[in-house]
């Protein structure tokens, strides 16, 4: 639905595009893939059900799925959609980056807390019996940014055809949860956990009038507040490293 909502905005905006095509001003779209890398993150898991528990586990590692792999399912994909005021020199955009997080099995961490009121506070070993979790339909960030353009190589008319590219922004984070923890399964819908904020630089080259080709890398920091599991929820925060190629057309 997301991508049904961009076509259509795209389809309206390149409607207007006899308007927009000057050198005040470029609408721009984009899709491409990305790579992420993330901080050790403190996962906090609360249920109602059997066994009921209440705990934290420490430090734990966490890897994505690498680009275009579709070993989880769909590859990991970004998309941008901006527009950009030449006379300004700034710019507005939104960025979808359909990010994947998997919990490392067989690494060791520290769980503090209770199961069926059994206090803990002990090194245990993460493996599929005990707690299996992913937002492996995408951890999801939504961002909405400015956007800053720096020319570094101009053509014989001063038409940039290199731009440095400087980004800065915030919005929610929007995860499909997968998890099993002990035993109990959950395969959660898309909702909106909690929030995403993020700087970015990159370059971005324009191929002749109307595509371009972007590379970035970004820093983030994503709080999932309240993320849904089986007869409970969790929560978790980590810092992000993501970079992203994309390709696109501008107008």
């Amino acid at each position: 639905m997301l991508l049904a909502a961009v076509m259509c905005l795209i389809s309206v905006l390149t409607a207007n595009a006899q308007s927009t095509a000057n050198s005040n001003r470029t609408i721009y779209f984009a899709l491409g893939t990305n790579w992420s890398s993330y901080s050790r993150s403190n996962i906090s898991l609360k249920s109602d059900g059997s066994p009921a528990f209440d705990f934290a586990l420490k430090k734990v590692r966490a890897r994505d799925d690498a680009g275009l792999s579709t070993n989880g399912g769909a590859p990991q994909y970004s998309l941008q959609l901006g527009y950009y005021s030449h006379r300004k020199n700034w710019g507005l955009e939104f960025n979808f980056d359909h990010i994947k997080y998997f919990v490392r099995q067989n690494q060791r961490v520290r769980i503090q807390g209770t199961i069926n009121n059994r206090q803990f506070d002990t090194d245990t070993l993460i493996t599929p019996q005990f707690i299996s979790l992913e937002h492996s339909d995408g951890a999801n960030y939504a961002l909405f940014k400015l956007v800053k353009w720096i020319a570094l190589k101009t053509d014989n008319n001063q038409h940039a055809l290199l731009n440095l590219v400087l980004k800065a922004g915030a919005g929610p984070v929007v995860p499909k949860t997968n998890s099993t923890i002990m035993g109990n399964h959950w395969d959660d819908r898309y909702k909106i956990a909690g929030y995403v904020v993020a700087i970015e630089g990159g370059l971005r080259y324009n191929i002749g009038k109307f595509l371009y080709a972007e590379g970035n890398a970004k820093g983030a920091y994503a709080n999932y507040t309240h993320f849904l599991i089986a007869n409970g929820n969790g929560s978790q925060q980590w810092y992000g490293l993501h970079a992203s190629v994309l390709v696109g057309l501008q107008f």
